[in-house]
């Protein structure tokens, strides 16, 4: 019995240990971005579309009461493309994609603005839980079947948004869509993620996000809200409209879960995925070695030439893309 009462005590002293490096690390400051650096090309970009170019944001509303934004681009065509955007900023940057693609006839496109972000949800750069945004994609659908909108749906998204939905596809409602389009998918724990950070592109507090995963385990969210990533774009292209860092639980939301293996198996065959050879933030070889090896059945090209904002907006990707989707079966099935 004294053994046993040694080892719980030095068991509960353990776990008391970790407790307090986890709310230690957690309060770490991160370090700033002190010289950030155009890593996309933004400078390059063409001038973001005007309200009289966009269709009007409209909204829908979640589980919780939230007025999430989104906007609609009408086709003839009956099948329904969501299309979730990258970090930081919002539907609008993929006016392009959604007029080609909707003006085509392959689809009708649906371009949410994520919780989290411009015009949706009270807190920028957070959510309430880690899951909401899945269960916010879910209520979209829902949404969607109400107003009469019926036809199969094909969930696509850039970046983190890709990752996002590999996510959806690995969870229990996977397949409330019939497939998917994944635009340089961001998969924050794999080995295709350019020097850890998306090539530049993200600042991440990691003493913090190693408290929190430490509390996590013990079953304390209390503090998920704190921010741990930030995002290097420099102030010369702020608009407004972005969201510069994410909390914890967004962060956690936005991306395929750590065993992202499981979620890239969800996929099968129902996916295609495109991803450039000169990506800023996604070593293309990489990528198609993770998706090889947990779903070789799905489409995956290496675009020459194309970067990371590129494979959303190239004429010649844009084309590929509505190949792919006017050639998807008819049904919902």
């Amino acid at each position: 019995m004294r053994l046993v009462l040694i080892g719980l005590a030095c068991f509960g002293a353990l776990v008391l240990t970790l407790i307090v490096a986890g709310f230690w690390l957690a309060a770490a400051p991160g370090t700033k971005i002190d010289n950030p650096q155009d890593v996309f090309g933004f400078k390059a970009l063409k001038s973001r579309p005007t309200g009289d170019d966009l269709p009007a944001l409209k909204r829908y509303t979640a589980r919780d009461g939230e007025e999430l934004a989104y906007r609609i681009y009408e086709s003839s065509s009956d099948r329904i493309l969501i299309f979730i955007h990258g970090s930081s900023y919002h539907g609008a940057g993929y006016h392009r994609l959604a007029s080609s693609i909707s003006a085509s006839g392959a689809a009708k496109v649906i371009l949410p603005n994520l919780r989290g972000h411009f015009q949706s949800g009270r807190r920028r750069g957070d959510v309430d839980y880690i899951g909401q945004l899945e269960d916010d994609l879910k209520d979209l659908i829902r949404f969607l079947r109400s107003e009469r909108l019926n036809g199969p749906i094909t969930l696509g998204g850039h970046s983190s948004g890709g990752g996002l939905c590999i996510r959806f596809a690995g969870s229990p409602d996977g397949g409330l869509v019939s497939n998917f389009l994944l635009l340089s998918p961001i998969i924050p724990t794999s080995p295709a993620i350019r020097n850890r950070s998306a090539g530049g592109w993200t600042n991440l507090n990691r003493r913090r996000l190693y408290g929190l995963l430490i509390l996590n385990v013990f079953g304390i969210g209390a503090f998920n809200a704190l921010p741990i990533l930030e995002f290097n774009k420099p102030a010369e292209f702020w608009d407004g409209t972005e969201t510069l860092s994410y909390s914890y639980r967004l962060n956690a939301s936005y991306h395929p879960h750590y065993r992202y293996a499981i979620d890239v198996g969800a996929l099968g065959g129902k996916a295609l995925v495109l991803v450039g050879s000169e990506d800023e933030a996604i070593d293309a070889g990489a990528l198609g070695a993770v998706f090889e090896a947990s779903a070789p059945k799905s489409q995956f090209a290496i675009l020459p030439g194309i970067n990371h904002f590129g494979v959303f907006s190239d004429p010649s990707v844009l084309e590929k893309i509505k190949i792919w989707i006017s050639g998807l079966p008819a049904s919902p099935g």
